[in-house]
């Protein structure tokens, strides 16, 4: 009996944690405004490229720049139509990843941390991956560092060295100034995307697509 108990509770514990995701993609859809016909906004921001982790070359004709937090459940459930994306238009698209932990997400800027420190071994994206898969795991622990130095050891990163990293916080300056930089350009939720500098007002991640299509036209 108690067994069947904790499976059914595993179970609806997993469609809580689901519907939790669902539900902050389209809170975070609606709260983006604008139509599919006026995607972009009119304002072409002056965005630092310099910034951020990349995929894509400098040269390439779209700039997609993403204002995420690790811990965000709307940025785990954009990441998809991103990859999507990135996958599709690669030849003609750079996508430049920024930080921007938010204050009620607790776990955010550890999480950034180990992103950071992992990126110093060249497995930056690696560990992005990881961190957004597992996101349900380890953004309710009152302290992730045990389980962030597993997913260290599951990519072959010196755990000493991750420890080290999560204690000292060597990259918070990287994160501050990531955060500085969206505030200017008026993002306050995440994720928060631009296109060749262009806030994007999305009713779908799909939107994405349409966005870096139409700069293509150009």
């Amino acid at each position: 009996m108690l067994q069947n108990l904790s499976s059914e509770t595993k179970i609806l514990g997993g469609v809580l944690i689901f519907s939790l995701v669902l539900i902050m993609g389209a809170v975070f859809l609606l709260g983006q405004g604008g139509n599919s016909k006026d995607v972009k906004g009119e304002k072409a921001y002056n965005i630092d490229y310099s910034k951020g982790q990349k995929i894509g070359s400098d040269s390439a004709k779209v700039k997609l720049v993403e204002f995420s937090d690790l811990q965000c459940p709307a940025c785990k459930a954009a990441e998809p139509e991103v990859k999507q994306v990135l996958a599709k238009y690669k030849n003609d698209l750079q996508f430049i990843y920024r930080h921007f932990p938010l204050p009620q997400h607790k776990n955010g800027r550890a999480a950034a941390t180990l992103a950071e420190a992992a990126g110093e071994k060249n497995k930056f994206w690696e560990m992005h991956n990881k961190l957004f898969d597992s996101q349900e795991n380890w953004s309710v622990l009152p302290d992730p560092t045990s389980y962030f130095l597993d997913l260290a050891g599951i990519l072959d990163l010196d755990k000493d060295q991750v420890k080290k990293a999560l204690v000292d916080r060597p990259y918070e300056g990287k994160i501050n100034e990531d955060v500085a930089e969206g505030q200017s350009l008026g993002v306050n939720s995440t994720p928060t995307f631009f296109v060749n500098g262009k806030k994007l007002k999305l009713q779908s991640f799909a939107d994405l697509d349409t966005a870096i299509a139409d700069e293509l036209k150009k």
